[in-house]
């Protein structure tokens, strides 16, 4: 019968807790923490004698509960009902969503000898709610190791390695910060950095004018070595061309030259060939004007004896060799005709020219 009085008395202070719902909480900046309501068990004998001291743990869905128990030990606690013994219990409510905060600007002077300063964005949560309730302005804290750490981020980079490139996956920012956090005990077990991001970077004016020139004057000597580059490849192509020109025109010239000469040799040659047509041509000619004469003179009559037989056999191969009108064309003789030349229609009829007038002549 006690008991199930008992189990009735938590279950109405159970419905009574879920009755009232969970409060809404709401974190000041900085702030993790929150005060509940304190919470009393065993507060009447007859509950005490029934052993039925509990609490109901109303718990919202943005925070942890951290229940300081009359011991003054600290737990962290889902929502809901917890029997426990007779006393005051006190609730923290702790935040556990992902904060961001900002820092500072932080100026330094960076590797490279530029001053600058810096502000970055930082994301947070809390992953352990009891260490982080026994730290005292645990956010504060945190922030202050942060711009220190900023600082030192600025002292070992180049001002052109502060930023993250715009392509790259992984966060050189987020990963400086994250080794140097994690030797911090016990925040880096309270807190986990979730991301650090720029949110402002500037230099000073002074050094951003003389960098911008240096940079400008860089950006024009290279276009100036690019030009002169250029110019001495095209001054290179325009060399080789010109000894490519010179080349065809020396052959063009040589080949002229050749054909010239072979010209004016074949010119030449025809010249002599010509020279030696005409006196062929006229010799031919007085050849043919004797051979008439010797027939005509074989025609007179005659008072000397002659043998008419031999005189009109004579007569007739002159007459045949005259007929055979092929004027002789001069030929070069042949590089291998080693025997004597070739009698020519010109010698035949002057032989037989001969023969006849020998044949005209008295005998005695």
């Amino acid at each position: 019968m006690l008991q199930l009085l008992r189990r009735f008395i938590l279950r109405i202070i159970e419905r009574w807790g879920r009755n009232r719902g969970s409060p809404t909480v709401k974190f000041e900046n900085r702030k993790i923490t929150f005060a509940g309501e304190d919470m009393y068990t065993g507060e009447y004998l007859f509950l005490r004698l029934l052993r039925a001291n509990a609490f109901y743990l109303p718990l919202p869905p943005n925070a942890y509960g951290v229940v300081i128990y009359p011991d003054g030990t600290t737990r962290n606690m889902a929502g809901g009902l917890h029997e426990a013994p007779p006393g005051c219990y006190k609730l923290q409510y702790v935040d556990k969503h992902e904060r961001f905060d900002i820092t500072a600007p932080i100026s330094e002077m960076a590797l490279d000898g530029e001053k600058l300063t810096l502000t970055v964005i930082v994301r947070y949560r809390v992953s352990d709610p009891l260490t982080a309730f026994r730290i005292e302005k645990p956010i504060e804290t945190l922030i202050e190791h942060l711009q220190t750490d900023l600082a030192q981020y600025i002292r070992t980079h180049n001002h052109n390695d502060i930023a993250d490139p715009p392509t790259s996956n992984d966060s050189k920012i987020l990963a400086f910060f994250t080794q140097r956090h994690v030797n911090r005990h016990p925040l880096s077990r309270a807190i986990a950095l979730i991301g650090i991001e720029l949110k402002e970077f500037t230099g000073d004016k002074d050094y951003i004018s003389i960098r911008r020139n240096e940079t400008i004057q860089r950006q024009q000597d290279q276009i100036d070595r690019e030009q002169l580059d250029r110019k001495k490849e095209i001054e290179k192509i325009k060399a080789e061309h010109k000894t490519e020109i010179e080349k065809i025109n020396a052959k063009a010239a040589a080949e002229q030259s050749a054909l010239r000469s072979e010209i004016l040799h074949e010119s030449q040659k025809r010249d002599i060939l010509l020279d030696e047509l005409r006196q062929k041509s006229q010799r031919r000619h007085e050849l043919v004007v004797k051979a008439v004469d010797a027939i005509s003179q074989a025609l007179e009559h005659s008072g000397y004896s002659r043998n008419t037989a031999e005189i009109k056999s004579a007569i007739s191969d002159l007459l045949s060799a005259i007929r055979e009108d092929r004027p002789e064309t001069p030929q070069e003789p042949s590089k291998n005709n080693s025997g004597g030349a070739r009698p020519t229609n010109n010698d035949k009829i002057e032989n037989l020219t001969n023969t006849l007038l020998n044949l005209l002549k008295p005998r005695k």
